[in-house]
């Protein structure tokens, strides 16, 4: 499956640091992750720091998968809004989800400080907001919950730059970053460390799950034993489990050119909108906006290149045309790039990270939905415990088999 389509500006803007080996020979491990992504990264380095000695393999080349077409936001809401989620886990489960979602920035900020590298990464305000009128209950029903639940979070009926009907401003409760930047930066500290080995253009072919052990083997006929493995490859992760209760979904993206107008207004914030499917955007340090949205239901039929050609034409105008009529003091919007991605998503927006049945000490970390990169921490700082036999009460929000 051709996970992207188009120019991706991560791609364009970073150039590749540093490449790695493939593997050339049978090696033994405490843990094999699965996934060379910002995700397969944030697992290691939490297995990493408890003192395992882990490997990491990706198939292509260190984070060039859903890693470097993602728009990165890492936000503290969900894809559903918690009066929503919290028919289906509660109202303190909502609660629950929306705290550790926001915990996790806190968190994403002290291993970025870590790495000590250029990743642009930045703890902003999220504007939530709606530009219809019939809305406008709906947006003032889920401020009075998130304000009740301890959020530092204001109402507001305008704004200086949004065309808005009214909207919820939460304070230091998103982030924007540039993944593949950090991803880069990520693995080049796990390389340092004398417990972590790193295999680009390795596949995992076949896995055999044994009683105490797994024996993986890659394209190359090499053996991994494994005492643990973790799957932390996202959609790669369904050719080896094909019967996850997810959805595949192609998401569009356009970002601008810098715009030297948005100097003149506080652009420190990321905003999505309460459509289903919704829009966000966000902005860059040298004043680019990064808008994406217009999802639909991935099919076969988008193999087919003038098809999903046509298709992308259509989404990238009702994407431009919403940037234009949402930021509307901007005169002049010039794009410089488009493309978009496969994604996958489960029924609540929630991500899997879970033991698997009848894989014995097989683990995944699949960060689903919008806000993977944050469920993605959330995962491997969960994992770090759940590897070792602990599983905290909160991993059962998460779990393969909850009801979704």
């Amino acid at each position: 499956m051709q996970l992207n389509d188009g120019e991706l500006f991560w791609r364009k803007k970073s150039k590749i640091n540093r490449t790695y080996p493939y593997l050339t020979r049978d090696i033994n491990c405490d843990v094999l992750i699965i996934g060379g992504g910002i995700t397969g990264g944030l697992t290691g380095y939490f297995l990493a720091n408890e003192g395992a000695n882990v490997v990491i393999v990706e198939k292509n080349i260190i984070g060039f998968g859903s890693t470097v077409s993602s728009t990165a936001l890492l936000d503290y809401q969900t894809d559903m809004d918690i009066y929503k989620l919290e028919k289906i886990i509660g109202a303190q489960g909502a609660k629950r989800v929306y705290n550790l979602c926001h915990e996790a920035l806190s968190k994403f900020d002290k291993i970025n400080k870590k790495l000590k590298a250029n990743t642009e990464f930045y703890i902003q305000d999220n504007i939530y907001f709606t530009n219809r009128f019939m809305q406008k209950s709906t947006i003032a029903r889920e401020f009075e919950i998130r304000k009740k639940m301890g959020f530092d979070t204001s109402y507001i009926d305008n704004h200086n730059l949004i065309n808005l009907n009214s909207a919820i401003i939460t304070k230091k409760s998103s982030a924007v970053v540039n993944p593949y930047q950090f991803t880069q930066s990520l693995f080049e500290y796990l390389n340092k460390l004398e417990n972590v080995k790193i295999f680009e253009h390795t596949e995992i072919e076949d896995i055999k799950c044994l009683a105490d052990l797994n024996v993986c083997k890659t394209n190359n006929n090499f053996k991994i034993k494994a005492d643990k493995v973790v799957f932390a490859s996202g959609i790669e992760t369904l050719k080896i489990l094909p019967n996850l209760p997810v959805e595949l979904n192609r998401t569009f993206t356009l970002v601008s050119e810098p715009i030297p107008e948005l100097k003149k207004y506080n652009t420190n914030f990321t905003a999505r909108d309460n459509l289903d499917p919704f829009h966000y955007f966000r902005f860059t340090s040298n004043n680019r906006i990064i808008f994406g949205g217009e999802n639909i239901k991935h099919t076969d039929r988008q193999t087919d290149s003038r098809y999903l050609t046509s298709i992308s034409n259509d989404k990238y105008r009702k994407l431009f045309n919403f940037i234009h009529k949402t930021l509307y003091k901007i005169e002049d919007i010039p794009i410089e790039f488009a493309f978009s991605s496969v994604y996958a998503s489960t029924k609540d927006g929630l991500p899997i990270i879970d033991e698997i049945p009848n894989m014995s000490n097989c683990f995944c970390n699949l960060g689903f939905g919008t806000n993977g990169i944050i469920y993605s921490l959330i995962g491997a700082d969960m994992l770090k415990d759940a590897i070792k036999g602990f599983y905290t009460k909160d991993i059962n929000f998460f779990r393969l088999n909850r009801s979704i």
